[in-house]
């Protein structure tokens, strides 16, 4: 890469990162060129998501000026980031893709403005991602409003018969 060309990398890559709210940092030695592309794909497709290997003084620089400088010190030896706005998507789609490949290992991350171990992106991945819990609470807002509907039903037939009862009797 010509200095021009790394300096326009970090620049890019300084203003995605700036644009969103978490970063995973894994290590991936070992991981041939078609297990990156299908993790990067995968990361690519399931969320709104961006997968990047990049030479770790051009990811140290790209950083600067971000939340995410915080974890400089993970940048040692083959590092990727995983960056987006959804944690639990990628975290669930990196979670995944480590636990079928043992050489790849999540280093860490950053959520806003909090550092994140490893363990805590497995927890992330742990939780339902933002798709699951709108369904969630679309099913109970359905299945309140058909509980109310199901309740005046049943009064006003109950009404009804009170009536019809009261009038066949006069």
């Amino acid at each position: 890469m010509q200095k021009a060309q790394k300096h326009e990398f970090v620049k890019e890559f300084n203003s995605a990162l700036k644009e969103s709210e978490f970063l995973l940092v894994a290590d991936y030695k070992g991981l041939n060129v078609s297990e990156i592309s299908s993790l990067r794909n995968e990361i690519k497709s399931d969320s709104s998501s961006n997968f990047r290997v990049a030479k770790n003084t051009l990811a140290k620089r790209a950083i600067q000026g971000t939340n995410f400088s915080i974890v400089e010190k993970l940048f040692v030896g083959p590092t990727s980031v995983a960056y987006s706005n959804d944690p639990v998507s990628t975290s669930k789609v990196a979670v995944k893709f480590a636990k079928a490949n043992e050489k790849f290992k999540i280093l860490g991350g950053v959520m806003g403005d909090k550092e994140l171990s490893s363990e805590d992106i497995k927890n992330l991945a742990s939780l339902p991602t933002l798709e699951e819990i709108h369904a969630k609470i679309v099913g109970l807002l359905v299945a309140n409003q058909t509980n109310i509907v199901s309740v005046l039903q049943k009064n006003q037939s109950n009404l009804i018969r009170v009536i019809n009862e009261n009038y066949n009797n006069k």
